[in-house]
């Protein structure tokens, strides 16, 4: 958050973060579904280049579990457009 403040962008008008805390709800990672991790302005789409969480949990009988998340995977309109080709960057 204080990468994105430092950058010019606004907590709750350009990100809204969503806190992972304990009983937060997390997908296994041998399925399809997704987290979501925060609500993003299109300003805040277009000026960021990536945007990155990382996630430490420890289950019931003691494991230790780290996922990175990709906070803006999916976001950029030219990923959402039905039938369009990525664009090569």
């Amino acid at each position: 958050m204080a990468a994105l403040t430092a950058g010019g962008l606004t907590a709750g008008q350009d990100y809204q973060l969503i806190a992972f805390v304990t009983g937060f709800p997390l997908v296994g990672a041998g399925n399809y579904e997704t987290v979501p991790v925060g609500i993003f302005s299109r300003r805040c789409v277009e000026e960021v280049e990536s945007l990155h969480n990382r996630v430490r949990v420890t289950d019931v009988v003691g494991d230790s579990y780290e996922r990175v998340l990709d906070c803006l995977r999916g976001a950029r309109a030219e990923y959402n457009v039905p039938g369009a080709e990525p664009v090569n960057e």
